[in-house]
């Protein structure tokens, strides 16, 4: 009997050890190696945060006001040499993580104190994002006690936003490189110039942007919007605060829209107005200058020089290859690597071109990346079928496909265009990117942030922790990042919505004819949110209706269409009970943005907008349906 209840109770102290098994954090990146201890730490309600190194002096201080953001814990630092750490305390020390597990590894160990280690800097910050999102996920009163090993697959794991087209304020890249950190991605690449897409024949009055303020170029300098060399020397501060480089992308000889206005003799007399006359030596004079103007402004490593997209006649290849030679030695010469777009295939191949530029593979029909392995470039997988977002257009991604991404996407993996073996020494990772291309359409920074914010830890998790096989779902992975979300110090409001004072169909259901649900759904129409839209083919003689719930009295009906998608060609209708309609207003080549159509008093439940099959664009898009009363 005895040895019945000692087996028993035996049994019972192991069920309770097991119990006490903490599974792996569910932090994002996906730690590496989790070794689970027992129980869970308090950190209490303040503390000394130890670092045994100056070199981590600012992430001690970050740690600290992370700790009050997210914890209420006032916490202090000491920089003090000791080799035990006192209960209830952080330590941080510059130190091995493990073996061969590189520079941006990191070690954290929750017991009766926290300690992180890493090799550098670098990896010490990371190992403060993981412990505070533990924070964030399990409170500071319960963290997992355990020991966790970490490091990235990838060395480049970055994320490009278009200012060039569309200004951001530097309160928005600020909080940008907080999030990028909070997530552990490492590279922020700024386009700085680039124009409209649709040029019309007054070229020089179409929209472009140029986003750094010149001394030698004043005029080249965007009025809508520019940095200063305060403003990027402060944010290349916080930047490297948070272990992000930032790299400056100046687009050029295509998207040089900003260029030609500036000197209109550079422009090529027989391409587009953004395309720069490669034969004319003071096109290279100018870019040159403009470059040796702005590289000091820089810390990063690598510069972007953009090239992509100009013309794939074999008239103008050789110029472009010379192009491409000549800037990548000028920006050589001033002690910076050079990144480009990929587009040899189609601008002439590579022989001829200098191969020590990394390539952004981004369209495998300008560049094919098993051609570029071969040509011996090193990749940054960009691929615009994967990872671009083009807000509000209604082609690439509104939102990124996050679920596919986490589930199937690796940046080895090029579509049909080819996958390399995972680690390949070729693939050096991924950036996915942000184009402004619509540049007269309504949106905001929140807007912007809307659509970004699920796709950056989707990205940074297969970027740093690579596959997802045996990992957590999607499911989960996603309720994570909902908690996680923007991290500490990052604040972002709402996606603005506009209620119009007496607008009746604010919010309320809509049914169309085609493109019912989606991005571009016929809900967009009634939402108040400026840049969101429904669109739909105009020869398919498309409606939308709108119910507003009840038989009201109503005499008014706002269009706002998106500018190039405006209908010619329609009729407005109204409904009692949405079975027999009343022509009221049929309205023929307004053409404009916002057709406001005063139509008496009538009384309607439903009121439908018949876009004719005939006499309008081949595509009509609507941003807001609005309805007001009698």
């Amino acid at each position: 009997m005895l040895r019945r209840l000692l087996l028993v109770l035996l049994v019972c102290l192991a069920v309770s050890a097991l119990g006490q098994s903490n599974p792996k954090p569910g932090v994002i990146p996906t730690m590496k190696q989790w070794q689970s201890g027992e129980g869970t730490l308090d950190l209490g309600d303040d503390f000394w945060i130890l670092i045994h190194d100056r070199t981590l002096s600012d992430t001690a201080g970050i740690l600290k006001s992370d700790l009050r953001e997210l914890a209420r814990i006032d916490a202090s630092v000491f920089g003090q040499a000791v080799d035990r750490v006192p209960e209830g305390r952080i330590s941080l020390s510059i130190g091995d993580a493990g073996q061969g597990v590189g520079s941006e590894a990191y070690r954290l160990e929750i017991s009766d104190t926290v300690k992180i280690t890493a090799p550098t800097p670098t990896g010490v910050y990371y190992g403060t994002r993981s412990l505070m999102q533990m924070v964030v996920l399990h409170g500071a009163d319960k963290l997992p006690r355990g020991v966790a090993i970490d490091w990235p697959d990838h060395e480049e794991r970055g994320f490009m936003l278009d200012v060039g087209r569309k200004f951001f304020s530097k309160s928005f890249l600020d909080r940008y490189v907080k999030f990028m950190g909070w997530y552990k991605m490492n590279d922020f690449q700024l386009h700085l110039n680039d124009n409209s897409i649709a040029l019309q024949d007054d070229w020089m009055s179409a929209y472009s942007g140029f986003r750094l303020q010149s001394e030698r170029h004043p005029e080249l300098t965007s009025k809508d919007g520019s940095y200063s060399f305060a403003e990027i020397q402060s944010l290349q501060n916080l930047a490297d605060r948070h272990q992000v480089t930032i790299t400056p992308e100046i687009d050029a000889p295509a998207h040089a829209l900003a260029f030609t206005q500036y000197m209109p003799e550079l422009r090529h007399p027989d391409l587009r107005a953004d395309h720069l006359d490669l034969g004319n030596p003071k096109t290279q004079t100018l870019i040159n200058d403009v470059w040796d103007e702005f590289i000091p402004w820089f810390r990063a490593p690598s510069v972007h020089i953009g090239a992509d997209e100009y013309s794939s006649n074999k008239a103008y290849h050789a110029d472009y290859k010379k192009y491409i030679n000549q800037t990548s030695k000028f920006i050589k010469s001033r002690g910076k690597e050079v990144r480009m777009w990929g587009g040899l295939k189609v601008g002439g191949g590579a022989e001829g071109v200098d191969r020590d530029i990394t390539v952004h593979l981004w369209y495998p029909g300008y560049h094919d990346p098993k051609d570029a392995v071969d040509e011996g470039y090193k990749l940054i997988n960009t691929h615009d079928g994967y990872l671009y977002i083009v807000p509000f257009a209604g082609y690439y991604y509104q939102y990124l496909n996050t679920k596919f991404l986490y589930e199937s996407w690796l940046p080895n993996k090029f579509g049909n265009s080819g996958t390399f073996e995972y680690g390949s020494p070729s693939i050096l990772g991924g950036m996915f990117c942000v184009w402004n291309d619509k540049t007269e359409w309504p949106y905001s920074e929140e807007d912007v942030h809307d659509l970004v914010l699920p796709a950056m830890p989707t990205v940074a998790e297969k970027l740093w922790a690579g596959p997802s096989e045996g990992k957590r779902s999607y499911a989960d992975f996603e309720a994570d990042f909902k908690k996680l979300s923007d991290g500490p110090g990052v604040v972002f409001g709402p996606p603005q919505v506009v209620v119009r004072d007496g607008n009746i169909a604010f919010r309320k259901p809509v049914t169309a004819s085609h493109r019912q649900d989606g991005h571009f759904g016929a809900a967009m129409v009634t939402d108040g949110r400026t840049p969101t839209r429904w669109f739909a083919d105009s020869a398919a003689s498309p409606t939308v209706t709108v119910d507003l719930g009840l038989v009201k009295p109503i005499s008014k009906v706002v269009l706002r269409w998106a500018p190039s998608f405006e209908a010619r060609n329609y009729t407005v209708q109204v409904s009692s009970d949405g079975a027999g309609w009343n022509d009221l207003v049929t309205m023929r080549t307004p053409g404009r943005a916002v057709d406001t159509i005063l139509m008496g008093r009538h009384e309607a439940r439903f009121v439908r907008v018949v876009v004719a099959a005939k006499g309008n664009p081949k595509t009509v898009s609507l941003f807001e349906f609005e309805v007001y009363r009698g």
